[in-house]
C-alpha cells in the first residue's frame, strides 16, 4: 500500500489539521468501526472538534497512538484523531454520529445520554430503521436520520478498508427543514457527498429493501458483486424487495429512490412491471460493482470474519416483524431470515442450495 498523508501532532491534539471546519459544533462519533471509522477521520481531518468512541480497546489505542487509515483504491490516508472507551468520555456533544451495530444501540444510547445537553442530536448513521428507537428514549427533538450509502470494512485495530464513495442523505423526522440538518450535511460532506431531504425515513425504509438483496448474498459463499448479476435470482430479489416495500407502506412510509433503487417497479405485478424490477435490480448490481473492490458484504464478513451475528434482526427481522403486525405477508423474508438464524448458529451452510430453496418457496407463493 502507498501512503498518501500523514498528519503529524498528538493522538489528543487538534494540530496538524486542516483549517476547513466547517461548524464550531463539539462532535462524537460513537462506534468509529467501517462507518463511523471513515466519517470521523475525514471530520478530523477537515479540522472539526470530533472525538471517536469505541468499545475495542485496541482499537481507540491504535488511533491514539498512531492515528486512524482509511484504506482505498491502494492508498492509505492516516489521520490523527481523538479517540476513547465509553467509560472515558466526559463533557457533552453538540452532535453524536451513532454508528454502532443495530444490536448494540441500547447500550449505546445508555451510555451516550449523559454526555447530551437539552439542543444536543444524535444522528443515526446505522443500518436498520433505529430512529423510531432512539427518538422514544432521547426525545424525537434530539434525533436526526440518515442513509449511509457507502462502502467500507473495518480490518483492523486502526485500520478501516474504503470501497464505493457512494451518498449519504440527512433529515429531520419530521420532514422539517433546519439549520440543523444542513450543519449535519456540512459535516458529513467532508466524507463523502452529502444531501439532506425532507422524507428521511422514506431513504431509510429504501435501504431497507435493498438490505433485503444484500443479505442473499451471505447465503453463498461466493464474489457478491458477481452474484448479483446472476439473473436467475432475480424472482427472488425482486419478491423480498416487494414484501419490504408493502410493509413500509402499511407503516405509512413511502420508499424513496435513490441511487440506482427504484421501489416503483416491484408493486407493478404485471410481466412489464418484471421486467422493470429486474432491469433495477440489473442496474444494482451495475451500480455495486462501479469503482468497488468490496467483493463481500457486511453480512458475510460478520458471519465468515468476526464470528457474530448479523445485523438480519434487525432488517430482515424488523421487516417480519412490521409485516405481522400491519397484516402483511412476508413469507420469503421470513424464510430468509430464518437460513440467516441456522448460518449464524452453524447448522446451516452457506450454499447455492438456500437460494434455490427461496426459489422453490417462491414458486409455491405463487401458485
Amino acid at each position: 500500500m502507498h501512503p498518501r498523508r500523514s498528519r503529524p501532532g498528538g493522538a489528543g491534539g487538534q494540530s496538524g489539521r486542516d483549517k476547513t471546519a466547517v461548524t464550531a459544533a463539539r462532535c462524537a462519533v460513537w462506534g468509529a468501526g467501517a462507518i463511523g471509522g471513515v466519517v470521523g477521520a475525514s471530520m478530523a481531518r477537515a479540522g472539526e472538534d470530533v472525538l471517536l468512541v469505541d468499545v475495542v480497546a485496541e482499537h481507540v489505542n491504535a488511533m491514539n497512538d498512531s492515528g486512524l487509515v482509511i484504506r482505498m483504491a491502494g492508498e492509505d490516508e492516516r489521520t490523527r484523531v481523538r479517540a476513547a472507551l465509553p467509560t472515558a468520555v466526559r463533557g457533552t456533544f453538540d452532535i453524536v454520529f451513532l454508528a454502532v451495530k443495530s444490536q448494540y444501540t441500547q447500550a449505546a444510547l445508555d451510555a451516550i445520554e449523559p454526555h447530551l445537553h437539552a439542543r444536543s442530536a444524535v444522528v443515526s448513521l446505522q443500518n436498520g430503521v433505529n430512529e423510531p428507537h432512539i427518538a422514544r428514549c432521547i426525545g424525537a427533538e434530539r434525533t436526526i436520520g440518515c442513509l449511509v450509502d457507502f462502502s467500507s470494512d473495518y480490518q483492523a485495530p486502526g485500520l478501516i478498508a474504503r470501497a464505493r464513495a457512494g451518498n449519504l442523505f440527512v433529515g429531520e423526522l419530521d420532514g422539517r427543514a433546519t439549520p440543523r440538518t444542513e450543519v449535519v450535511r456540512s459535516l458529513l460532506a467532508h466524507s463523502t457527498t452529502a444531501y439532506t431531504c425532507q422524507n428521511i425515513m422514506g431513504f431509510v425504509w429504501a435501504k431497507m429493501c435493498k438490505g433485503t438483496i444484500d443479505a442473499t448474498t451471505a447465503l453463498v459463499d461466493e464474489n457478491a458483486l458477481e452474484l448479483r448479476f446472476n439473473r436467475k435470482y432475480h424472482p427472488v430479489r425482486a419478491q423480498l424487495v416487494r414484501e419490504a416495500v408493502e410493509v413500509a407502506a402499511a407503516e405509512g412510509v413511502q420508499v424513496a429512490a435513490f441511487a440506482h433503487f427504484d421501489p416503483a417497479p416491484f408493486l407493478d405485478r404485471s410481466p412489464a412491471g418484471r421486467e422493470a424490477a429486474f432491469l433495477v435490480l440489473d442496474e444494482i448490481a451495475r451500480g455495486q460493482a462501479e469503482g468497488n473492490s468490496k467483493i463481500r458484504t457486511g453480512y458475510w464478513r460478520d458471519i465468515v470474519v468476526r464470528k457474530r451475528k448479523t445485523e438480519i434482526e434487525y432488517i430482515t427481522g424488523e421487516i417480519v416483524r412490521c409485516g405481522e403486525r400491519r397484516g402483511v405477508p412476508t413469507p420469503l423474508n421470513r424464510l430468509q431470515w430464518t437460513m440467516f438464524e441456522e448460518i449464524e448458529s452453524g447448522t446451516r451452510p452457506m450454499q447455492w442450495a438456500n437460494l434455490d430453496q427461496l426459489d422453490a418457496a417462491l414458486a409455491a407463493i405463487a401458485q
